[in-house]
């Protein structure tokens, strides 16, 4: 059964969150690194409420695959 969650704890869920609030007191990243950890942290996040809500969609519909050629994309 689903809990909504796509199978991540809420303490990892709050950690994805606060990457883009916390990672512009990090002065010691690139902004290209500053960039790079927040699309991961949002790809992750996202890739994980979509299988929560609508698996069987995320998959037969490529809406996955889009997601890891943008993750892809972004730490190249």
């Amino acid at each position: 059964m689903s809990d909504g969650t796509g199978g991540v704890d809420e303490v990892t869920r709050s950690e994805l969150a606060a990457v883009p609030c916390v990672v512009q007191d990090a002065p010691w990243l690139t902004p290209d690194q500053q960039i790079w950890l927040v699309a991961v942290a949002s790809l992750v996040a996202g890739a994980a409420r979509l299988l929560a809500q609508d698996p069987g969609t995320a998959i037969e519909h490529g809406q996955l695959d889009r997601m890891w050629a943008l993750l892809d994309h972004a730490i190249v």
